[in-house]
């Protein structure tokens, strides 16, 4: 069986999604399976003590060429501005190139940190899991491996319904790669987790990029407009112009269940049991709100999910 590894990056607003996911996994047939953990460097002792023995990284030992330290510096201004006065000053330096350091925000910092721990990784596999993804019984190690081929995950769909984040991410990709792009053509809207990656074509996207715009990978990333790019977009268009030797196995997102809605707690819970007692529900994203969003609270919500989680397994 080809070798997988598990990947998390993280940061202290999602620690009790965290919490909940490594209760489900503890509970599912990829206990197992090694399991990489990215935390911001001011967090790493936080997940240290709730998860003694995790393969803990921190973002000042990943992420590369003192990009931690501007990590920390869009961090303040972050916290000085706000959520909207963020979204401002990422709008302006998408029009003018400047301020700088929008470029360097928490959201942009883990993406180059999931990058950066892929290429690093040894296995056939890296496995992503963000860490609202509850992982269930049903789930199996080979749910995303295949014995020959890389398997990616897709979800088209008509042009049409790419809007928003989603057409503006697939649209920056196809420039990067220098690819056409064409608004009328199916998109691809799958933006979640899981997510496997092939780490060997990770390294070879790295590599395309150093050779296309003669600067590290990562510069020519974080050169993109603040808010507009996505990993995945880029990664998934590189899979599908330049394959692996081996192929690629071209999965739907079947085996995942979303929930983006938590305020009525006795809701989600029946919701839930529902979606466990489902064959083919290997995982549930209960989306967070660290983002700003804050439509419903992780103190209220993630405790007695757990309790469910730990119910069931039990059962």
């Amino acid at each position: 069986m080809p070798r997988l590894e598990l990947l998390t990056v993280t940061w202290a607003g999602d620690v009790q999604h965290f919490d909940l996911l490594r209760a489900s996994l503890a509970r599912s047939a990829l206990a197992g399976i090694p399991h990489q953990v990215v935390v911001h460097d001011e967090d790493h002792a936080l997940f240290a003590e709730r998860h003694p023995g995790l393969a803990l990284h921190s973002t000042a030992a990943v992420l590369p060429d003192g990009l931690d330290a501007a990590r920390c510096e869009a961090q303040r201004w972050q916290r000085r501005l706000g959520r909207h006065g963020t979204k401002w000053a990422s709008s302006l330096t998408r029009m003018v190139g400047g301020p700088i350091w929008p470029r360097h925000l928490g959201w942009h910092m883990q993406q180059i940190s999931k990058l950066a721990r892929v290429a690093h990784s040894q296995a056939d596999t890296v496995l992503v899991l963000d860490s609202d993804v509850i992982v269930t019984p049903q789930a199996q190690v080979d749910d995303y491996l295949n014995p020959t081929r890389a398997v990616c995950i897709g979800q088209w769909q008509p042009g049409a319904e790419a809007r928003g984040k989603v057409r503006k991410w697939n649209r920056e990709a196809h420039r990067l790669l220098g690819v056409p792009y064409d608004a009328s053509a199916p998109a691809d809207l799958y933006f979640d987790t899981p997510f496997p990656i092939h780490p060997p074509s990770v390294r070879a996207l790295m590599r395309w990029l150093e050779d296309r715009y003669q600067r590290p990978w990562w510069a020519t990333f974080l050169a993109q407009p603040p808010r507009r790019w996505s990993e995945f977009a880029t990664y998934r268009l590189f899979l599908r112009q330049h394959p692996p030797a081996c192929g690629v196995d071209w999965q739907s997102p079947a085996l995942t269940r979303y929930v983006h809605k938590a305020t009525d707690v006795a809701a989600l819970i029946t919701h839930l049991r529902t979606l466990l007692a489902e064959p083919n529900c290997h995982y549930i994203t209960l989306h967070s709100q660290s983002s700003g969003r804050g439509l419903w609270n992780a103190d209220e919500v993630i405790p007695p999910v757990r309790a469910l989680i730990e119910a069931q397994a039990s059962g």
